[in-house]
């Protein structure tokens, strides 16, 4: 840890320790039973035990108690869920998969009342809870939640108390050469006695580099480099190295303002923003990566430590930054809650990445010695390129909704919601020329014929899509209480969903010239319907089955690069192969959609000392090209039968197999879903020791589990398998009165994991996949005092 961050982080420390008003931190009296959490999963307020399906919900005080500040840190807490990149970029690629339904759009997931693209990692800050819902919510949730959904609930103002906390942290990153330092906040302000609160939330965090590029420490040197030269192999020339790459700085806040109109309605409007900068981007190479001929069966993908092996020092970088505006309005009935929920979002991503290794081995090294017009023998020289590509996204999201509360044994949902997304997104963003100078004069242009932009003949690629998605929606759900103990739910959503696209792409990786892709539209509609059943055997147990449909819609792709003339990267020959003879066939993709059938039980034992939760499903999967069956369970178990002493532990079993295959996928049937690990666990201890006064320390460790699976960037030829892994994690906090001092480890074992081997923005290069990995061995303190 460098001198100045231990500085920095010791001012701070110092500051929150002389908060004069201190009280002690929010947390429960340990009364022996298992902490009870209020969910709102069924859009009312609920215990879990009582929500008649499979859930994970994890309260503020678990996420304090176990350090959990990012995504990463809260998805291996939730058994059945997995994450990965199926996307070029890492910016917006990560998709999270449920239950085995897996790729892009499959998982909902909410900022509170507001879906976003679940590849937005709002920094765990001021958090009420997190909710994780097993199965297709496709009625409550729509066309995101087809696998199940991930809720963010985050603090509201108080309208009575002046109130606040703030916390500083301090660390470092085995490999890293700068500190992870940094500090949260927030304060509640009411303004008017009952009537007005404003809440303020921040956050500023630095997350030092762990990689190191490197390349030739004499760039002129690559004139002497052979046509089979790669980064890894370098033919004995000096290389140099940099530091701290990857290196991120974020900061962010909330800003939510409570207004209370009567005794009947409340308005809440509220801006939440983010913004994150890396000065290079979390890859790393694979050891042992057989080059070039495929090696059946399926190669186990390790990561290669820390080192970026690259040609050039050309930065790469990475930005994101987005802002999530809302109004919220609330009227209380005699008989029921109406809610308006209102948001629109504005998200930016930009990354910029090296491409010369992907120049190299398409479009330079295969014409090493090919005759040049004058007579002369080309000799293949790699050329310095980077390519950028940027993805916009406005979201306006408007829902209506209203949940009854009535005396009788009747209840019901109703609702109608609309979504219109506009922007560069999802597949086809906005890449700005990008460009290698001196391209157009080698041996692949002046000999073979590769086409280049007559307007810009060393463009390398550009493009620029824009799309508009628009989706509304009306849906209900109608609940009966036949006895005391049976009720019954039937539930049907009704949906459009009406895309449109178009823009253009060029330069000598598509083909050439501009090609215009003329607007284009694609529209869809359909019902969701559900049915459930539940009974409570008594006041501690209950029994559920359900029945469930759930759908992720179609859309429009940009054409296929190449022509069949001069196919540089041959994509053109390939669709050829699978029986495709124009890129125009290839522009829409229909919907998918899926049944999901489920049988739990939640039950509570000895006192409320322990909830033990399960269920068993069955998903009937038909994708837009082939069909897959997931099946498997999942287990929830928490305890407190020793006097404070909390365990936890969660496992989830999925099988999901592929079932139909199409000509244009490399998976062949009984092939494992893409991306669906068959195992994930979870377990977790913590244990209170109260000292005199109103001190305490507060021990706690944590285990994740994710077993291994097929890699989406994969080939018939050579499959991929993501090695399974698993995190162990632990805080010990010392709490006296208001304030709390703890040191904390994340990845204990240093595990180096897999987490996706990524697509490039240009392409993977043949023999140098690239994979997304965890951060290693990080070790700190945290301070966090509360007023």
């Amino acid at each position: 840890m460098s001198l100045i961050s231990i500085r920095s982080v010791a001012g701070t420390l110092a500051l929150l320790a002389g908060l004069s008003s201190a009280r002690a931190a929010d947390s429960p009296q340990n009364t022996g039973a298992v902490e009870e959490i209020i969910v709102t999963a069924q859009r009312r307020e609920e215990t879990v035990q009582n929500v008649p399906l499979s859930i994970t919900a994890l309260s503020a005080r678990a996420l304090q108690e176990k350090a959990v500040t990012s995504f990463f840190d809260y998805a291996g807490q939730v058994p059945g869920l997995a994450f990965g990149y199926t996307g070029d970029g890492s910016g917006t690629a990560r998709t999270i998969s449920i239950r085995g339904i897996s790729g892009d759009g499959a998982t909902g997931f909410y900022i509170d009342e507001t879906p976003v693209p679940d590849s937005i990692d709002p920094r765990v800050v001021d958090l009420q809870r997190i909710e994780a819902l097993r199965g297709p919510q496709g009625t409550l949730y729509g066309a995101r939640s087809m696998g199940g959904t991930v809720r963010l609930i985050t603090q509201q103002p108080n309208l009575s108390d002046f109130e606040g906390w703030a916390k500083a942290n301090g660390s470092h990153t085995l490999n890293a050469d700068t500190a992870n330092y940094g500090l949260d906040a927030a304060v509640n302000l009411p303004l008017i006695a009952d009537r007005m609160a404003l809440r303020l939330v921040g956050f500023a965090q630095h997350e030092g580099g762990f990689f190191q590029p490197r390349f030739l420490a004499n760039p002129a040197a690559v004139a002497n480099l052979p046509p089979n030269a790669n980064p890894t192999a370098l033919n004995g020339l000096a290389t140099s190295t940099v530091k701290d790459v990857g290196r991120t700085n974020s900061f962010g806040g909330a800003a939510s303002l409570l207004i209370r109109l009567g005794s009947a309605v409340s308005v809440t409007p509220r801006v939440l923003f983010q913004k994150s900068d890396a000065n290079g981007l979390e890859y790393t190479d694979v050891g042992a990566y057989p080059v070039p001929t495929p090696a059946p069966p399926a190669i186990s993908m390790h990561p290669a430590g820390f080192t970026q092996y690259r040609f050039f020092n050309l930065p790469e970088s990475s930005h994101d930054r987005w802002t999530l505006a809302s109004v919220a309005v609330k009227w209380e009935t005699g008989f029921g809650v109406l809610t308006s929920s209102t948001s629109y979002l504005n998200r930016t991503v930009d990354e910029t990445e090296d491409e010369t290794d992907f120049l190299w081995q398409n479009l330079l090294a295969p014409y090493d010695g090919v005759p040049l017009p004058n007579g002369s023998a080309y000799h293949a020289v790699p050329i310095a390129s980077t390519i950028e590509e940027l993805k916009q996204i406005h979201e306006f999201v408007e829902e209506v909704r209203f949940v009854s509360h009535l005396s009788g044994p009747l209840q019901y949902v109703a609702g109608a919601f609309f979504s219109d997304t506009r922007g560069r997104v999802p597949y086809a963003g906005y890449y700005p020329p990008a460009l290698a100078p001196g391209i157009s004069q080698t041996a692949g242009v002046l000999t073979i014929g590769i086409p280049v932009n007559p307007a810009n003949p060393d463009e390398i690629f550009g493009q620029d899509y824009q799309t508009r998605v628009s989706e509304p929606a009306v849906y209900g759900e109608v609940s009966y209480l036949f006895t005391d103990a049976l009720k019954a739910t039937v539930g049907l959503r009704g949906y459009q969903i009406r895309t449109e696209s178009g823009g253009y792409l060029e330069g000598l990786a598509f083909g050439g010239a501009r090609l215009t892709d003329p607007q284009a539209s694609f529209t869809e509609h359909g019902v969701n319907p559900k049915a459930e059943v539940d009974y409570h055997i008594d006041a501690d147990k209950m029994i559920y089955g359900l029945a469930a449909r759930g759908f992720r819609p179609g859309g429009l792709v940009p054409s296929i690069p190449g022509n069949s003339a001069v196919d540089p990267l041959g994509c053109f020959a390939q669709l050829q192969a699978l029986g495709y003879t124009s890129a125009a066939q290839t522009k829409s993709y229909k919907s998918d959609h899926l049944w999901n059938f489920e049988a739990g039980a939640k039950t509570d034992w000895a006192d409320h000392r322990m909830t033990l939760n399960g269920s068993v499903f069955y998903i009937d999967w038909r994708a837009n090209a082939g069909a897959a069956v997931s099946k498997g369970f999942d287990l929830d178990l928490h305890t407190r039968v020793v006097e404070n002493l909390d365990l936890s532990a969660g496992v989830g079993y999925q099988r999901a197999r592929i079932t139909e295959t199409s000509p244009a996928s490399p998976q062949q049937v009984g092939d494992r879903v893409y991306q669906v690990p068959d195992w994930t666990g979870t377990a977790s201890a913590t244990y209170r020791i109260p000292l005199a006064g109103e001190r305490s320390v507060v021990a706690t460790a944590g285990y994740s589990y994710t077993g291994s699976s097929r890699s989406a960037s994969v080939t018939a030829a050579q499959p991929r398998v993501r090695p399974g892994y698993s995190v162990l994690d632990a805080r010990i906090a010392y709490v006296f009165g208001g304030q709390e001092v703890a040191l904390v480890g994340k990845n204990l074992t240093n595990v180096e994991a897999n987490l996706a081997d990524n697509r490039s923005l240009a392409a993977e290069t043949l023999g140098r996949p690239r994979l997304v990995i965890n951060q290693p061995l990080t070790i700190g303190v945290e301070f966090r005092a509360s007023f």
